[in-house]
């Protein structure tokens, strides 16, 4: 009996000898190439749903996998959660919790092994774009000694591999998207005009919702006052940081000048030159039709002192996001300004 306990205590020693010489990190990275923008890949990434039904490595081996996805996709806390009898899936979640620069910061959570750090980098290379898929986790002191004879890498590396190649395919089979020289500007004379709203800094990630709680409490407060709007529904930006990831702008109306209204600001424009392009489709893809006002000022010297996006119609009757229709203005600064 003694001679089992010695050689017990002789096996823990050589696994605790292990533990203190195992990794306390595991790590695995892989990367592909892919002929698309980086606001497709981007976007592609930060939908689960997207990742689940186009590109996850592991839909395959459960295709009838239990899913549940929460919060909006591409924003922070956006959230699938999956629950699997086949072991290679397991049960989880994967969680969205931000962005920083060039990278995609997300947690997966897996029941029997806790958390983990997996992020998306993405670097822009002669108009196409290298993205890196990785993970990195903390082993616990006590699993330090198994990992001594698993390979993380080979584990999971292939996968990663299968899932980059399925990505690559995705997107290179999309129509692109249209580039900033297929929107046409037009230069024209804009009116004085006055808008009520409610301004502030907002991240990126919170306009829709800003726009949610205010815009349809201002077209209320309109119409108990029997105030006639000029215009569809609109946003007014006067900043944008990219750095800081965010805005100083007013979920806004235009009404006849001289309107009040009690709890909102009033601003008054007046005439001057704008830009104009006409949008069609999602109100958060309107990119490239910005980025084409924007080579046009660039190429005539022309500065903008706001920007106005205007949504021509209501999402809740026109379903289809390809006739959403959006009217976007660069209210234009006097030349020699």
């Amino acid at each position: 009996m003694k001679k089992v306990l010695y050689v017990i205590i002789g096996l823990l020693a050589v696994y605790l000898i292990l533990c203190l010489v195992g990794k306390s990190e595991a790590k695995v990275e892989r990367s592909v190439t892919i002929n698309a923008s980086a606001d497709a890949v981007k976007a592609a990434i930060s939908d689960h749903k997207v990742f689940h039904d186009n590109w996850s490595p592991w839909t395959e081996k459960d295709p009838d996998a239990k899913m549940t996805y929460e919060g909006e996709a591409g924003k922070p806390g956006h959230k699938m959660s999956w629950e699997s009898q086949v072991k290679d899936v397991g049960k989880g979640s994967m969680t969205l919790n931000g962005f920083n620069g060039d990278s995609i910061l997300q947690t997966l959570h897996f029941d029997d092994f806790g958390d983990s750090k997996v992020y998306h980098i993405m670097k822009s290379e002669n108009n196409m774009v290298n993205v890196t898929w990785g993970m990195q986790s903390q082993t616990p002191f006590f699993f330090r000694g198994m990992m001594m004879f698993m390979n993380m890498d080979a584990m999971i590396g292939p996968d990663y591999e299968k899932g980059l190649n399925k990505l690559k395919t995705y997107l290179e089979s999309m129509p692109a998207a249209p580039a900033a020289a297929n929107y046409e500007v037009k230069e024209l004379d804009w009116t004085a005009k006055t808008f009520v709203g409610k301004k502030s800094v907002v991240t990126f990630d919170k306009i829709a919702s800003f726009y949610g709680e205010n815009l349809g409490k201002i077209m209320g407060e309109l119409g108990k006052n029997k105030i006639e709007p000029n215009m569809a529904p609109l946003g007014i930006f006067w900043t944008f940081d990219e750095q800081k990831q965010q805005t100083e702008m007013a979920a806004a109306i235009s009404v006849p000048t001289g309107t009040k209204l009690k709890g909102y600001e009033v601003w008054d424009v007046p005439a001057s030159k704008v830009l104009h392009v006409v949008y069609y489709g999602d109100y958060s893809k309107t990119m490239p039709a910005h980025a084409a006002i924007g080579e046009y000022m660039k190429k005539n010297n022309m500065q903008q002192s706001l920007v106005i996006e205007e949504y021509a119609n209501d999402p809740q009757e026109v379903k289809d996001t390809a006739q959403w229709i959006t009217n976007i203005y660069y209210i234009l600064m006097p030349s020699g300004k």
